[in-house]
Order: structure tokens, then C-alpha cells, then sequence
């Protein structure tokens, strides 16, 4: 089926008609969606381009690693309780992806929504590779608030997690840290989540990337700093996700779904991802941070 233009345009014609009873005239009209995306996508990419390319360079490892990781988990078929992980790993996939066209076009509010459903995907892949039984409750249930409520919420997923890294191999005082940075992140991104006031102003009144005391106003889309802040934390996130699997898989003693991988070609296109991201931000992760804040 398909809508012919030759419809649209009888019913525009139509709706136009109400401009009659207008108190004021208006002094803004139709917009071509298709178009003015299109065009605010090329405008975008140049200036990210000028100004925000090495954020986006380990942005885009980090959607490559998925992509390589999820190739490699559907190489061979999967065992009932891989399969969960790798359900998990392709929407991990998904929600990459959309952060980063969110954010090409734009629209960092709304990419903090979907970094916050990231953050708890990770958590919720590192609970399923640590334990049989959870892998099993999420093949069975039927019911997505009851696993919830019995094997994540409640700060069940931070006591999973913390053991999930310590069994790859990750230092306890580094675990930690990522620990609390899983909280800290799910706290912030919660004002977006929720229709929170600060968030509403911000996609409101968008403070220009090259002068905050500017404000994008009535725009589709803008490139600001929290662009530049959430490119670089979902590279440090999938940093230390990409570096557990890796260091879990290559563990004297690794955990259950971790002691099925193969070293095949497509797993190693995954560690040689995880390698490149890993030496991006060692070289220059400390200088975003200070570029950031310069913004």
C-alpha cells in the first residue's frame, strides 16, 4: 500500500484553509521532514567533521566492535543458555547504533534516553555471562518486570556485576569504578528519561558548540557539548565491556558462556576491535576530556 502525494497535498489544501480564522497570520509554514533532515544531517556532518571528529572516530569503534562481537556469537549455533547473551549483544548492537545517528543529527537529549537503556544492557549481558540460572530465567520468563524485579533491580545488578568483572580478570578497585560510574550514568540520563526540566530547557535552548553563551533555538537538531561527553562515555563503556569479554574469554578459569568461545577469525576481528578502541583512548582519552570541557 502506499499514500499517494496527490492525497497529502487535497488534505494540506484543506488544513490550510483554517489560516482564514487565524488571529495572527502565520509567519512560518510546512517544513519537507525528508528534506530539512536530510539537510540538517550533511550540516551536522561537516561540523562534526571540524570539531568533533575524535569523539566520533571511538564512537564508531565502538558500534564496529558490536558488529564484530555479535557476528562472531552467531557463527556456530548457539547452546540455550549463549542464546540470552547473544539476543542481549545484538540489541546492544541496536542501541549503539541509534545513540550515534541520534547524536549525528543532533539530538543528545534523546541519545541520553537510549545511553541509559545501553548502560543497563551491559549490565544485564554481565549478569547472564556470570550465571547459569539467569541465563535460564531470561530464556523462560514471560514476564520482562518479574526477571527484573527477582535478578536485576534493587541493586542486584551492582553485586552481579562487581563479581562479573572480578571473574574476567579486572582489578577489585577498577571494578568498583565501573561500578559506580553505572550509577552515576543511570542517575544523570534519568533526567532525560523521565521528562525531566533541565533536559526539556536543553532541547529547548541548545547551547551553540562554538559559544555556549549562544542558544540554538527552534531548531531540529544541534551539536553541543554533551554530544562530545556521551560519544566519549559510550567509548569508555564499551571499552571495558569489549576489554572483559576478551580478558573473561582468555581466563585460566573462565566463566560459563565464555568457556564456549572459539577463537575463530570473526572472534578475533572482535579483540582486534576491542584492541583499536582500547589504543585510541590510552592515547587520547585524557586529551577529549580536557577538549570537552573546553567546548
Amino acid at each position: 500500500m502506499r499514500i499517494e502525494p496527490s492525497v497529502v497535498s487535497d488534505l494540506i489544501t484543506k488544513a490550510d484553509r483554517l489560516q482564514l480564522a487565524a488571529v495572527i497570520p502565520a509567519d512560518y509554514g510546512r517544513i519537507d521532514i525528508a528534506k530539512e533532515l536530510l539537510d540538517l544531517r550533511s550540516r551536522l556532518s561537516k561540523k562534526i567533521d571540524e570539531k568533533l571528529q575524535p569523539w566520533f572516530i571511538l564512537l564508531d569503534e565502538s558500534v564496529q566492535f558490536f558488529v564484530q562481537f555479535e557476528r562472531f556469537l552467531y557463527q556456530f549455533p548457539l547452546s540455550s543458555e549463549l542464546m540470552g547473551y547473544a539476543v542481549m549483544v545484538s540489541k546492544l548492537k541496536r542501541d549503539i547504533l541509534s545513540i550515534r545517528e541520534l547524536l549525528a543529527i543532533g539530538q543528545d537529549m534523546t541519545a541520553r534516553v537510549l545511553a541509559r537503556t545501553f548502560v543497563e544492557d551491559i549490565e544485564i549481558a554481565m549478569a547472564l555471562a556470570l550465571s547459569a540460572d539467569t541465563c535460564r530465567a531470561f530464556a523462560s520468563t514471560h514476564d520482562t518486570n518479574d526477571f527484573w524485579n527477582k535478578h536485576i533491580g534493587y541493586g542486584k545488578v551492582y553485586d552481579k556485576m562487581t563479581q562479573y568483572l572480578l571473574a574476567c580478570g579486572v582489578p577489585e578497585d577498577r571494578a568498583r569504578v565501573l561500578v559506580e560510574r553505572h550509577r552515576q550514568a543511570k542517575k544523570m540520563f534519568s533526567e532525560s528519561t523521565h521528562g525531566g526540566r533541565n533536559s526539556s530547557l536543553f532541547s529547548a535552548f541548545s547551547p551553540a558548540l562554538s559559544d555556549p553563551s549562544q542558544l540554538n533555538f527552534l531548531s531540529l537538531g544541534a551539536l553541543t557539548y554533551v554530544t562530545a561527553e556521551l560519544a566519549l562515555f559510550v567509548a569508555q563503556e564499551t571499552h571495558a565491556f569489549a576489554g572483559s569479554v576478551v580478558n573473561g574469554t582468555m581466563h585460566p578459569r573462565p566463566l560459563h558462556l565464555y568457556a564456549e568461545f572459539e577463537t575463530t577469525g570473526r572472534f578475533m576481528n572482535a579483540a582486534g576491535s576491542a584492541y583499536v578502541l582500547q589504543e585510541l583512548l590510552l592515547r587520547y582519552e585524557e586529551s577529549l576530556q580536557s577538549l570537552r570541557d573546553s567546548l
